[in-house]
């Protein structure tokens, strides 16, 4: 392509507006040279958000009529603009912007005849704006190699924020593979904080492909319990990857081990997952029950000592745990954390998670033994964080009772009086105390909060798993129920 040292600008409006804007010519390949841009919204400019070759993306506050927007310009070397075919005047002609799929073609004519077209496109909407664009063009393909990108956020009031460099990879296993919607880790090259969040190099952006809700409310139900330290954080963002918008994301923080996150030393912690995939790197089945148990920290500088250490940890708690309510006792709280295990399954039971039995994705963690305990002492396996619960369902059943370790735990009379007792802890938190707004408060929050870009997103996607409305007519319909059932049934253990 030509390099041109002309420039366009388009001062997008709601009605019949003057825009005075002061051009901004960008280093680089037509037409990025040739389009620099605001768009005018109540008042307000608002730049480009994504500039690829060939178009662009602009994002302005949710609400905003984009029927009748009008183009101002400016042109150099340009002998007409047309928009399908209508010569467009600067400050006059108005053009529909709604169609945010195709957006509006401008197509420039040069002076010597040829043509060119730029697509615009406008998306209304409240919520930050993550753009990654990577070092190489096309598609993220894989799950195993990172890709160099640079990364930037658009915040409240619009705010631009350069992350800087980033990599980024797929991840996932069935929503990487089955739904064309695909789900992303990200690496930053420095710690930041993000949205508010707390810093640190590692997040991930999660599809929720099959329920937009059910995640965040998981989060924040394992916030409610009374001994889970910590459950990701996270934002409802719209992505553009590369120039092409891909919807509504939630931008959580990874499980990692960090004062901010899964507080337990570096240095001799541990990081588990039981998960029946069993596809990482450093893995062992359980001797007492068969379990999966994935080493995910350490990874790459996991030693024989490492693995043999808490290998023989886990199959001497399964050994223990097998003894409960047999004649001469069992020593199982020696490694088991009863408080955090008793929370764990509460929460499991009140978001109805189905994955934990199979297993999949069951965190667990281990500290230092007398760092991350007290002085002498053995540190106890803590159930827990909560991970991957694409729906959030309030079937009346218990799902996790029978399932492995809480089959021999609920044996225990001292586990089910750990249980009743936190239970009217955590009730209390789930329903609404001078803490916590109710749990369902917190539901529509989120739900009016991404409404519209949830719809959207749906639409974008062809999606025809569920409706935002209706993922969250079953919760509003049925949580409170759920509680008082779960209530009735754990006062009967």
């Amino acid at each position: 392509m030509r390099k041109l040292l002309s420039w366009l600008i388009i001062s997008l409006c709601l009605s019949a507006c003057t825009a005075d804007v002061v051009p901004r010519p960008q280093e680089a390949t037509f037409p990025q040279d040739f389009f620099n841009f605001r768009v005018k919204a109540e008042g307000r400019e608002y730049k480009p958000v994504s500039v690829y070759d060939g178009g662009c993306i602009v994002f302005v506050p949710g609400g905003t009529d984009l029927t009748e927007v009008v183009a101002s310009f400016e042109s150099s070397g340009i002998t007409a603009v047309t928009v399908n075919g209508v010569a467009q005047e600067s400050g006059v002609s108005a053009n529909n912007f709604k169609n945010y799929k195709k957006g509006v073609d401008f197509r420039l004519e040069f002076e010597d005849g040829k043509t060119q077209d730029y697509n615009v496109k406008v998306i209304d909407t409240d919520l930050p704006v993550v753009t990654i664009d990577t070092d190489k063009p096309g598609k993220i393909t894989s799950k195993t190699t990172w890709r160099g990108s640079s990364m930037r956020i658009m915040g409240e009031n619009h705010k631009m924020t350069d992350i800087g460099p980033a990599e980024i990879r797929g991840r996932g296993n069935w929503t990487w593979d089955k739904y064309p919607k695909k789900p992303y880790a990200l690496k930053l090259g420095n710690a930041r904080k993000v949205l508010g969040m707390p810093a640190h190099k590692r997040w991930v952006l999660l599809a929720e492909y099959r329920g937009f809700i059910g995640n965040p409310l998981a989060f924040e139900a394992s916030r409610r319990a009374p001994s889970i330290d910590w459950a990701p954080r996270g934002r409802f963002v719209e992505l553009v990857l590369n120039g092409q918008f891909q919807g509504l994301y939630y931008l959580c923080e990874q499980i990692k081990i960090d004062p901010d996150r899964v507080n337990i030393s570096k240095d001799g912690g541990y990081l588990l997952e039981y998960d029946e995939l069993y596809d990482e790197r450093h893995k062992f089945k359980s001797s007492g029950f068969g379990l999966p148990v994935q080493i995910k920290y350490p990874d790459e500088d996991l030693t024989d000592a490492q693995m043999d250490y808490i290998r023989n940890f886990i199959n001497e708690m399964e050994a223990e745990i097998k003894k409960i309510g047999l004649p001469g006792g069992s020593r199982y709280t020696e490694y088991l954390d009863m408080d955090s295990f008793a929370d764990y399954w509460m929460v499991l039971e009140t978001v109805s998670n189905y994955e934990a039995y199979k297993p999949r994705s069951v965190k667990m963690s281990k500290g230092l033994d007398g760092v991350d305990s007290p002085e002498g002492t053995v540190c106890k396996l803590k159930a827990g964080p909560l991970w991957d619960q694409e729906l959030f369902l309030v079937d009346k059943k218990f799902n996790s009772k029978d399932m492995y370790y809480y089959k021999y735990l609920f044996k225990d009379p001292a586990f089910v009086q750990t249980v009743k007792k936190r239970w009217e802890v955590y009730k209390g938190n789930i329903l609404g105390n001078n803490q916590y707004e109710p749990f369902l408060d917190y539901m529509e929050d989120i739900v009016s909060t991404i409404k519209v870009s949830a719809n959207r997103d749906i639409a974008l996607w062809g999606n025809k798993y569920f409706t935002l409305s209706g993922e969250a007519s079953a919760v509003r319909g049925g949580f409170v129920s759920k509680i008082e059932w779960m209530d009735r049934e754990i006062q009967k253990l």
